[in-house]
C-alpha cells in the first residue's frame, strides 16, 4: 500500500506512472507542472523529455510573443470561454525556459523569454489599475495567474538585470491581491471582473489559493532585500499560511473549496501547501512548528498514492466549485515538485 512506502520510494513511481500518460490528454495549462516536477526528479531520461517539450514551447512562440502557440485550448465545459486563450499561462513554462538557459541552453531561449516578457509588460489587456487580465474576453483577475507570470518575471528581471520585469512581477501580486483577498480570512477568492464589478467565481478555491501561496514564494527568490515592496509580500504571504494552517482537516488534506467542509478533500492543492509551508519555515518567514502542517500534508498525499504512481483525488479542469475529482497532470506534477522540497528539509516522511 502506498502508506507504507517512503516518500523517497515514491517518487520514482509517481514520476514513472506520470510518463506513461498522454500529455496530448491534457490542456497546455497544466503541462508546466509535471514538466516541472520531472526536473525535479534529476533523472536525465525524466529531464530529456522536459526540455524536449521545454524546446517545443521556444519554438512554437506566437508572432505577439506568447510561448506554446500562447497556451490556447478549447475547453467545452467553460459556456463562456470555449476558446480559451490564458494570457498569463505562457509565463509557467517561460520560466522552465529561462532554468534551461541558464543550465547552459541557447540564446533562442533567452530571446524568447524576452519576447514573452514584453507581452506581459506592453501589450497585454489591463485592468484600470494595471491588473494583468486573464484572457481576452472580458478583463479579469484570476488567482491562478499569480503562479503562472510572477516567478517567470521576477527571474527574467534578475537574470537580464531588468528592474522594471521585477517590479513588474510585485504590482501584479499586489494588485491580484487588492481584488481577489477577503480580508476576513486572508484566503483568495477564484476570478474578479472588472465590468461589471463583480466575482464569476467567489468561491476560495483549494489550488487557486496553492497558487497564490506557492507564486508569491517562489517570486520572493528574485525580488532583492531591499524592494520597497518586499515586506508586503511576505506578509501577505505570511498572513495567509497561518489562516491556512486554521484550516487543515485533520487527515492533513484541507478541503477543495478551503471554507467548505461538505466538499471533497483535495490532492493537488495540499500538497502545494505542503511546498509552500516547507519553503516559509526554512526562509524564517513561519515558526519552526508550522513544519509540522507541511508533513501532514505530504503524508497525506501519499495515502491516494495507487500502488503504480496515480496520484489521486485531484479537481479536474476548470477548477472551481463544481470540479470534479481526477487524476491529472496537477496531482502528478506537484507530488513530485512538493516531495522533493519537503525530503530536502530532511523532513521525517
Amino acid at each position: 500500500m502506498s502508506m507504507e512506502r517512503s516518500l523517497a520510494e515514491l517518487l520514482p513511481t509517481v514520476a514513472e506512472y506520470t510518463l506513461d500518460l498522454d500529455f496530448e490528454d491534457f490542456i497546455q495549462g497544466e503541462r508546466p507542472m509535471v514538466l516541472r516536477g520531472l526536473l525535479a526528479t534529476d533523472d536525465d531520461e525524466h529531464t530529456e523529455i522536459a526540455e524536449r517539450y521545454i524546446d517545443w514551447a521556444v519554438r512554437s512562440q506566437s508572432s505577439d510573443g506568447l510561448m506554446a502557440y500562447g497556451s490556447i485550448d478549447v475547453v467545452p465545459e467553460w459556456d463562456e470561454h470555449r476558446i480559451f486563450r490564458p494570457i498569463p499561462d505562457a509565463g509557467a513554462v517561460a520560466v522552465l525556459a529561462l532554468e534551461a538557459y541558464e543550465n547552459g541552453g541557447p540564446d533562442s531561449y533567452l530571446e524568447a523569454c524576452r519576447r514573452q516578457f514584453e507581452y506581459l509588460h506592453e501589450d497585454a489587456p489591463r485592468s484600470a489599475d494595471g491588473g494583468i487580465t486573464h484572457h481576452m474576453d472580458d478583463i479579469e483577475l484570476w488567482i491562478d495567474a499569480i503562479y503562472m507570470m510572477c516567478p517567470f518575471m521576477a527571474r527574467y528581471g534578475q537574470l537580464t538585470d531588468t528592474p522594471e520585469a521585477i517590479d513588474e512581477a510585485v504590482d501584479q501580486i499586489l494588485v491580484h491581491a487588492k481584488h481577489l483577498r477577503d480580508p476576513q480570512t486572508d484566503l483568495y477568492r477564484h476570478i474578479w471582473r472588472e465590468t461589471p464589478n463583480s466575482y464569476p467565481d467567489g468561491s476560495l478555491w483549494l489550488r487557486g489559493n496553492g497558487w497564490f501561496a506557492t507564486g508569491v514564494l517562489d517570486t520572493l527568490d528574485y525580488v532583492p532585500e531591499d524592494h520597497p515592496e518586499r515586506d508586503r509580500l511576505e506578509e501577505l504571504v505570511r498572513d495567509h499560511l497561518l489562516s491556512m494552517a486554521e484550516y487543515q482537516d485533520a487527515s492533513g488534506f484541507w478541503h477543495h473549496l478551503i471554507d467548505d467542509d461538505t466538499m471533497y478533500l483535495e490532492t493537488s492543492g495540499t500538497l502545494q501547501y505542503a511546498y509552500a509551508f516547507t519553503e516559509a519555515v526554512d526562509r524564517g518567514l513561519l515558526e519552526e512548528e508550522y513544519r509540522e502542517v507541511a508533513e501532514d500534508a505530504i503524508g497525506a498525499a501519499k495515502t491516494v498514492v495507487t500502488p503504480d504512481g496515480a496520484v489521486q483525488r485531484n479537481a479536474a479542469m476548470p477548477g472551481g466549485p463544481e470540479a470534479p475529482q481526477a487524476i491529472n497532470l496537477y496531482g502528478q506534477g506537484w507530488f513530485l515538485i512538493a516531495g522533493k522540497r519537503v525530503l530536502e528539509s530532511d523532513a521525517d516522511v
